[in-house]
């Protein structure tokens, strides 16, 4: 694992930061004292100082990041969910022979055993009495509104919040690490709230670069996205619970580096409407690029009329009625046949659905040989459970097992990050519920946006509102629905639309 280090001239301890295995590392617990404790095992092999402070003072807190900060040490935090030999263990393994202690003899005297034979050193700087008072004044009204908007407010720490006296007497009492090497290119994302102060100061103090993520989204944000092409780092670290697994954290920071983005140059498909016509490219003609040319036009006239974002299906395999060659029930279409087609469907700015029947074979089964096209900014795939056939150890036909639907979820999240790719759309036709088994179980990730169609009861029919009701309800969570437009679109086509839930796709007959 790479490491940077210095020395320490007085005392002969190391000074040893660490690189986050991985491309990408979530820290997300809620206590505050924990959480300290990852992030100081998680950017540091060694240090021989690190600074301590009670994790029920929010002053405190923020002080002890801001002085980790200043002298490029780990901070941990006591009174919390971490017991005082599991802190002793952590200043053992950092080889910390001074511990920085936060606030008056009071706070000195309650590490109780955390400290082991280290020395501590006090550190109560007036900056830390003096923040309490700003804290409490300055512009507020008292309102318990104003109140609730300061405690929600977390400033990333920085040495400018302790005097500069302070700062040149503590580092006269605590050992001299000679140019300590820090952290390269090394990305910390922070959507600092309260309890994180602690451990975003470790990751600052190890050389993280820090960059602010609103709701943990960096999707969502142009100018992080902007932010995060320009550094094009190395490894991220996400700080709190808002930015979910580290696979959707390495996701998105893929993207943002790739430059790759929807047709509408976002990263995220939702929130948003899409509109796909019926008018799908089909099989075996002559020149599909050609034909595609007329699906881009109706896609484009349906999504005026609609009101949506227009969508075009390529088919890429369709259900038989003879087992073939192969025994599966399913004619694929050669990628040679359909790939002028999604050529021409991107180059006219609009997303691609490239439709498969799965025949006596899992679903997941054609995306092999779909891989090149699915490795495509706006490429996305169209499955039909209820075209499942019997036979190949399936009993019944016209549905799927959960599982098989989470393969295919699985496999395009895993091309979206592996390619840094943005978001991609996976519809599902549905005319029931049960047509996908356990449906509710369905994990999804953030790369991939799952939409289940309600299909209409027949060719250019619109959904039936027993079909919605029925494939509307029970959806799994970060799904979308879909509903299916009869072929004679009114004028006011909201009169014979669903609004309830609301759609994030219609599939216009």
């Amino acid at each position: 694992m790479p490491t940077a280090e210095g020395d320490d001239g007085r005392t002969g301890a190391t000074f040893q930061v660490r690189e986050p295995s991985g491309p990408a590392l979530v820290l997300d617990s809620t206590d505050p004292a924990e959480l300290s404790l990852t992030a100081s095992q998680a950017f540091f092999h060694a240090s021989p100082v690190a600074v301590l402070a009670s994790a029920d003072n929010d002053e405190a807190r923020a002080t002890a990041a801001a002085t980790g900060v200043a002298i490029a040490a780990p901070v941990l935090l006591t009174d919390g969910g971490v017991s005082d030999s599991n802190l002793a263990a952590e200043l053992e393994r950092l080889g910390a022979s001074t511990v920085v202690v936060i606030g008056d003899e009071q706070a000195v005297a309650d590490v109780g055993d955390a400290t082991g034979e280290a020395e501590v050193v006090r550190f109560d700087p007036g900056a830390l009495s003096a923040a309490a008072e700003a804290a409490a004044s300055a512009g507020s009204d008292g309102s318990a509104e104003d109140e609730e908007q300061d405690d929600a407010k977390v400033d990333l720490p920085t040495a400018d919040r302790l005097g500069a006296a302070d700062l040149d007497r503590l580092r006269a009492e605590i050992p001299d690490v000679a140019e300590p090497q820090l952290l390269q290119e090394i990305l910390v994302a922070v959507d600092p709230e309260l309890g994180q102060e602690a451990a975003i100061g470790t990751a600052l103090a190890a050389g993280a670069v820090p960059v602010e993520v609103p709701g943990g989204n960096i999707a969502a944000s142009p100018d992080t996205v902007a932010t995060i092409r320009a550094l094009k780092p190395l490894g991220t670290v996400g700080i709190g619970s808002s930015f979910g697994a580290a696979d959707g954290l390495g996701w998105q920071v893929a993207v943002a580096t790739s430059g790759a983005t929807l047709p509408d140059g976002s990263l995220q498909l939702f929130p948003g409407r899409y509109v796909s016509t019926s008018y799908a490219v089909p099989a075996g003609v002559a020149d599909p690029a050609v034909d595609a040319v007329r699906a881009v036009d109706a896609a484009a006239l349906n999504g005026e009329t609609l009101g949506g974002s227009p969508v075009v299906t390529v088919t890429a395999s369709l259900r038989s009625t003879a087992a073939g060659e192969d025994g599966d029930y399913v004619d694929e279409q050669p990628l040679d046949l359909i790939t002028p087609a999604v050529d021409t469907i991107r180059e006219a700015g609009q997303l691609v659905l490239l439709d498969i029947a799965p025949g006596n074979q899992p679903l997941a089964a054609q995306l092999d040989d779909l891989e090149p096209l699915l490795t495509r900014p706006g490429v996305g795939l169209s499955v039909h459970p209820e075209f499942r056939v019997a036979g190949n150890g399936v009993a019944e036909p016209g549905a799927v097992p959960v599982a098989e639907l989470q393969a295919v979820v699985d496999r395009l999240a895993t091309i979206a990050t592996s390619k840094g790719l943005p978001q991609v759309m996976l519809e599902v036709h549905q005319s029931a519920a049960a047509s996908v088994g356990d449906r509710a179980g369905l994990r999804i990730p953030p790369q991939v946006a799952v939409i289940f169609t309600a299909a209409g009861p027949g060719e250019g029919q619109a959904t039936a509102a027993g079909v919605w009701a029925d494939v509307a309800s029970g959806i799994p969570p970060r799904s979308f629905l879909g509903w299916s437009a009869p072929s004679e679109v009114p004028a006011d086509p909201t009169s014979i639309m669903p609004t309830e839930p609301l759609l994030g796709l219609v599939s216009a007959g």
